[in-house]
């Protein structure tokens, strides 16, 4: 039986990294385009992602694509929808698996240029830079189980989003609305801590109500009591976003969570549920999504 024929779209931190852990656990070299490996003399960091790494490089996407089974592509946001639809174009029998950071909008939009299934919507979600190419990634289309198969089958790490193109940068989207906000958040935090001295006191009431709740539980919390208690907490912001403006510290996230609850308040989210506690949060989402 022949071995599945894998190719690469892209050879920069993450494509590299891909590109030597699939070649390492098929045993045979694995195919790679990008335009700089094309250049004389390669640039030298692409000549030292090369070392160590199995691989055969191709000069053009199209050819690329012809000769592959599976081609994942790691490109970068600003180039993905010009790749896919070159890869699109070429009618072979290949699966096109695109992990590029782009909205799932402009994911639906270049799927329509790939037969049936042979486009899949792909996310990163862990940290390349971290982890490699074991970092969690998702799929999403028609075919994600089926091809899901194919790519743990290499050692990947990868779960399914969801039946449609789209899902999967979703997923990654929410969730980075999570993971960068609270990146910042935590910034934000320590400015103000570090002109008081109490960044460790600060950091240690957090930490005790994190393993306090765990992650569902604080869900539960915040956004049910956000039902009744949003007008008070805006209130209760607009003196963090004085003190920050008295001490002359960015305050930015601050300022937008006072407008986020001061919208709740006038949306009329504590009436709705006439000063009660609701059970579910869900209650809480349904409500403010239809106020939109």
């Amino acid at each position: 039986m022949r071995r599945l024929r894998w190719g690469i779209i892209g050879f920069g931190e993450a494509g590299s990294a891909f590109a030597k852990h699939i070649s390492q656990r098929i045993g045979q070299p694995v195919f790679v385009t990008d335009p700089l490996l094309n250049q004389n003399p390669v640039p030298s960091n692409l000549r030292e992602r090369l070392q160590g790494s199995r691989v055969e490089i191709i000069s053009s996407i199209p050819r690329l694509v012809e000769g592959s089974d599976i081609v994942i592509s790691l490109v970068t946001p600003r180039a993905a929808s010009e790749v896919a639809l070159m890869a699109g174009a070429v009618r072979g029998r290949s699966v096109y698996v695109d992990f590029n950071s782009i909205s799932p909008t402009e994911k639906r939009d270049v799927s329509r240029s790939f037969h049936d299934g042979a486009y899949l919507d792909g996310a990163v979600l862990g940290s390349v830079a971290v982890e490699g190419a074991l970092a969690n990634v998702a799929v999403a289309g028609p075919q994600a189980k089926p091809v899901c198969a194919r790519l743990r089958s290499v050692g990947l790490r990868v779960s399914v989003a969801g039946a449609e193109v789209g899902a999967a940068s979703a997923l990654k989207m929410c969730r980075s609305i999570f993971m960068k906000g609270i990146e910042c958040l935590l910034v934000e935090t320590l400015l103000a801590a570090k002109e008081f001295k109490i960044t460790d006191s600060v950091l240690k009431s957090i930490e005790k109500t994190l393993d306090t709740y765990g992650l569902y539980s604080m869900v539960q919390m915040l956004v049910t009591t956000h039902a009744v208690h949003c007008c008070r907490r805006a209130d209760e912001m607009r003196s963090v976003t004085k003190m920050l403006d008295d001490m002359g510290t960015r305050g930015e996230l601050s300022k937008a969570t006072r407008a986020f609850l001061e919208a709740s308040c006038r949306a009329g989210l504590p009436g709705h549920f006439k000063g009660r506690v609701p059970k579910n949060p869900d209650s809480v989402i349904k409500y403010l999504s239809e106020q939109r």
